[in-house]
């Protein structure tokens, strides 16, 4: 797990690298709760599955942002994880997009508000 700063004012990015499993949501969860940006990007292309624990994690998210006013993107999902998401029922709920730069052009106009 890598943080770094996007382009938007309050962006920030948390690349995730490999399986996304029990055996590391909790440093992901741990990365989370200590990172309260107004705009949190999750780059997923680098990840080739995740379990059912990891996908909680990811509602987690979806959760804390709406209830704190905050915005957020997955970004990159493989059709492995959009199908984990679509076959979970959760895949409409999250905010999906495919690369970074679609993600902060589609938030762009929510960063003012963020």
């Amino acid at each position: 797990m890598d943080w770094s700063d996007g382009k938007l004012p309050g962006e920030r990015i948390l690349k995730l690298s490999g399986p996304f499993t029990l055996s590391t949501v909790f440093d992901f969860q741990d990365a989370i709760r200590g990172n309260h940006p107004p705009i949190l990007m999750v780059d997923l292309a680098d990840v080739p599955y995740m379990d059912s624990a990891a996908l909680g994690s990811l509602l987690g998210i979806h959760v804390s942002c709406q209830k704190d006013h905050r915005h957020y993107s997955l970004v990159g999902a493989s059709e492995r994880l959009q199908t984990l998401f679509r076959v979970s029922g959760v895949l409409t709920m999250l905010t999906l997009h495919n690369t970074l730069a679609e993600a902060e052009s589609a938030l762009s106009g929510n960063a003012a508000t963020a």
